[in-house]
């Protein structure tokens, strides 16, 4: 992404203009790059362009086999290959911009200028940052307004992949980015029951068993922390093992990043999951780590206003995504698509007199491919951000229907194995006595202790 200062000729022969305009370009420029070199957007999104108003991707299925056991002699076999999924990429175009009135060229109040000049920038940059951040949160299903009517406008907002509903690439309906069901291509001969049987998920949730859900961060279970390094590990395994719009491995093996709204508590316990190689046998068993360096973890503030990553209310952090960003890139994951660069035309205005910088962008949020990125709700109350669509057979009848689903029901429940956690508990009141004995003999060193 770049940056575009175009100069009117009316301004050349300015001189109080030319004083300050070379010194000002540059700062607007310097500003840009400074804030690119950890920008958010690039934790969720690849970025791509667009040099034509739309552009439309098909997916390709490709061959079901491509090879066959004959006879000698024997004609081979012609393979076909097949259209799959697509999806069309646009842009959008945004405009704003700010005066450097003359009053503050006769006062040559070039502070003024810089000043203004530099928080414009950062709130365009800051803008883009939170658009993304809106649009990733639209992926759940249901629509999300970036601005408002008050202050020049409002975005409507739903991300989308590639595949259908069910499957049949003739369907305008669109699954959601996040979603239990998505689909392989229907090829011919396929019926529902096929395509719902291979249905697949992106979104996740913690399922304790019961009507029990989430990990409570802040609460007492001594197994917390193993139980979310299981939920990551499953879940990394998961995208390791998606099938693709052909229902072939699609080879998600790229190294995955764990991005996540920066809560205190929630990245203490991600850092622990990650980094801790052993478990101590503090709330749960004694063994290797299963999530150990199977990710690194990258955090932003951006995502504590979305409701899928934080809870306003309780103020704790109840979701976070796993990205594959080598899988992303080369296959058509979620995109930052820029049509035409951020461009700063310059002219001078008599009504209000002074100097207009006018900002204009084209660019949108694009996404083919789900596979690159996941999500996972670690939160214990029913979402309410997110529906999905469901090629089921609910009645166990045979009879195939697509299905919304919202809440629970709209992510894939993951139980941590009961070999990972080992809650302990203590209950009524105790007196210990005696001395501790070890039997050395034991596989393991067994420690006893007389209790009353």
């Amino acid at each position: 992404m770049g940056i575009m200062i175009n100069i009117a000729e009316a301004l050349k022969n300015r001189t109080d203009y030319n004083i300050l305009r070379e010194p000002l370009n540059e700062m607007l420029k310097n500003k840009q790059e400074a804030f690119e070199k950890e920008n958010p957007i690039d934790l969720l999104f690849k970025r791509g362009t667009l040099n034509k108003f739309q552009e439309t991707y098909t997916s390709s299925i490709g061959f079901a086999h491509a090879f066959a056991e004959t006879s000698d002699y024997a004609v081979a076999p012609i393979f076909n290959t097949h259209e799959g999924f697509s999806k069309t990429y646009t842009s959008r175009t945004f405009q704003g911009g700010f005066i450097i009135t003359q009053q503050v060229l006769e006062d040559e109040a070039y502070n003024t200028v810089k000043n203004t000049a530099s928080q414009f920038m950062t709130r365009w940059h800051g803008d883009l940052v939170e658009y993304a951040m809106v649009a990733i949160s639209s992926g759940f299903g249901k629509v999300k307004d970036f601005g408002n009517d008050d202050d020049g406008g409002v975005s409507h907002l739903m991300l989308t992949s590639a595949d259908t509903s069910e499957g049949n690439i003739m369907n305008t309906t669109k699954n959601p980015l996040f979603s239990c069901g998505h689909t392989i291509v229907r090829r011919k001969g396929m019926n529902d029951a096929d395509i719902a049987g291979k249905l697949q998920s992106n979104s996740f949730c913690v399922y304790n068993g019961s009507t029990s859900y989430g990990i409570d961060l802040a609460g007492d279970d001594a197994g917390k922390v193993a139980k979310l390094a299981d939920i990551i590990n499953q879940v990394i395994t998961i995208q390791e093992n998606y099938k693709d719009d052909n229902n072939k491995y699609a080879g998600v093996q790229g190294a995955k990043v764990i991005v996540a709204p920066n809560d205190a508590r929630l990245v203490a316990m991600l850092n622990s999951a990650i980094d801790m190689p052993m478990f101590n046998d503090f709330g749960q068993k004694l063994g290797p780590n299963p999530a150990y360096k199977r990710a690194t973890i990258k955090t932003t503030p951006y995502l504590r206003d979305l409701d899928c990553c934080f809870d306003k209310t309780s103020g704790k952090a109840v979701g976070f995504f796993i990205v594959d960003p080598a899988y992303n890139s080369e296959n058509q994951g979620p995109e930052f698509t820029e049509r035409v660069a951020l461009t700063l035309n310059v002219d001078e205005r008599k009504n209000p007199y002074g100097i207009a910088y006018d900002a204009r962008q084209r660019f949108d949020i694009n996404v083919c491919s789900w596979r690159g990125i996941a999500y996972i709700y670690i939160g214990s109350t029913e979402p309410s951000f997110n529906q999905c669509y469901q090629l089921a057979d609910d009645n166990s009848d045979g009879t195939y229907a697509v299905e919304t689903r919202t809440g629970w029901s709209a992510m894939t429940k993951l139980t941590p194995i009961a070999t990972i956690v080992q809650p302990v508990s203590v209950t009524g009141s105790t007196t210990v006595s005696g001395k501790v004995e070890i039997d050395s003999s034991a596989e393991k060193p067994v420690y006893t202790q007389a209790v009353t």
